[in-house]
């Protein structure tokens, strides 16, 4: 189920969020898009990651859970032409997105053999990637071999975009570090790019070097300047706000965000799909095609083949984010379901957990019991209590549901 909050529900049987994300005094300061799509990552940033390797089996186990769960667009190194293939084969209704390493940027000739196998492959979107702010410009001896100045980088790319526009693919450009660029220099160069016949523009934030307003503002200039274009966004978490500075780009105009499963990618990682989707379905309203429901087995199962473990309590999917410790908690008044919770864990096919620590109580005990079908001796639990901190205290580590039942069975012993 994909939960889209399109009719600005604030109070349902599954959610309970501020009115205030549906004012009119709030929403007039938006440029959303009329249509918003993630582009799934995790087959291309998943992979880099120190230890993560997968072979076709798994990609494609992967991928079929991504297209279950609604996902309409992935991308894949241009690396892997193969897995393009099979992908695109079982799934003929994704859409396929191919990433062109910079290094075929300012080479035309290798850069269409590139194209040529990538398109031949399946893809139906070439994401040609290039870097122009002055940081990353030393790249371009590396790149090219040779001395290459900004207006030649430029004039190649051009070349490039213009072979990519010939084929029967979607021409997609890539163009990281937009922030350290003047606006001036980044929209001519976006212009050229257009005129050349690029529809896709993927803005790269290699690192999240902007504050929330910063994004907002960027986005709503180009998309503004250039309405006839699709803008994407890719940035990463490295500074902790990977997932908001997304939301900016959106309230800017963006129409394409990228994500990932359990936010895998290089350093911090991306902005992490459940979390995205839910946002963008819940409190924004829009459809992002998303099945909410099927985000927790999603992520099991991504973390499985990865071998890379979710965290306990990373937001929608991980095993604690829906449970409470402290003693209050497990005590609310009639009617106090909302007290300490805005979504019930169910949207995500998560569940709620009882947890037990230094501040439970005798309620969290008969919760527990309760979750674990045992029967508790009601004169015996200031007696459990004692057990049970004590147990965490020496431990210092989650108890386990075996350790828990073993102390209630061995009460007055």
């Amino acid at each position: 189920m994909k939960y889209v909050n399109d009719a600005f529900e604030t109070w349902t049987d599954k959610w309970c969020i501020s009115p205030f994300n549906f004012c009119a005094e709030v929403r007039s300061t938006l440029n959303l898009p009329g249509k918003v799509q993630i582009c799934d990552l995790t087959l291309r940033e998943g992979r880099q990651i120190e230890g993560v390797s997968l072979d076709l089996a798994e990609v494609l186990t992967i991928a079929e859970a991504l297209v279950g769960a609604g996902v309409s667009m992935l991308q894949v190194h241009h690396d892997e032409p193969r897995e393009m293939m099979e992908i695109k084969k079982r799934f003929p209704e994704l859409e396929v997105e191919g990433l062109v390493h910079p290094t075929a940027s300012l080479d035309v000739a290798h850069c269409k053999e590139v194209v040529d196998e990538i398109v031949d492959h399946g893809a139906d979107i070439v994401d040609l990637s290039l870097c122009f702010s002055e940081p990353q410009r030393p790249l371009y001896r590396r790149i090219a071999g040779r001395e290459v100045s900004p207006e030649e980088a430029l004039e190649l790319t051009v070349q490039s975009v213009a072979y990519i526009a010939s084929t029967p693919a979607t021409c997609a450009i890539l163009l990281p570090d937009p922030m350290r660029m003047e606006m001036d220099e980044l929209k001519t160069i976006i212009a050229r790019l257009i005129d050349a016949g690029a529809e896709i523009l993927r803005l790269d934030d290699v690192v999240g070097q902007g504050i929330y307003p910063a994004y907002k503002y960027l986005f709503t200039e180009l998309t503004t300047t250039f309405p006839d274009a699709r803008f994407a966004f890719h940035v990463h978490n490295d500074i902790g706000m990977g997932a908001a500075s997304l939301y900016a780009a959106l309230e800017g105009g963006a129409q394409i965000l990228d994500a990932s499963v359990n936010g895998l990618g290089e350093r911090a990682g991306i902005g992490a799909l459940a979390e995205v989707a839910a946002v963008l379905q819940i409190w924004y309203g829009l459809d992002a095609g998303i099945h909410l429901d099927r985000m927790k087995e999603l992520s099991e199962l991504v973390a499985d083949l990865t071998k890379w473990p979710v965290a306990a309590k990373m937001p929608c999917v991980g095993d604690q984010v829906f449970s409470d410790l402290v003693e209050v908690h497990y005590r609310p008044p009639e009617g106090a379901q909302w007290c300490y919770s805005q979504w019930k864990p169910e949207i995500f096919g998560n569940r709620k957990r009882v947890m037990l620590g230094q501040y439970s109580g005798p309620y969290a005990l008969r919760a527990k019991a309760k979750e674990l079908g045992i029967a508790l001796d009601e004169d015996r639990i200031p007696e459990l209590l004692g057990r049970v901190r004590a147990h965490i205290r020496q431990r210092k580590r989650p108890m386990r549901d075996e350790e828990f039942a073993a102390l209630v069975d061995g009460l007055g012993r």
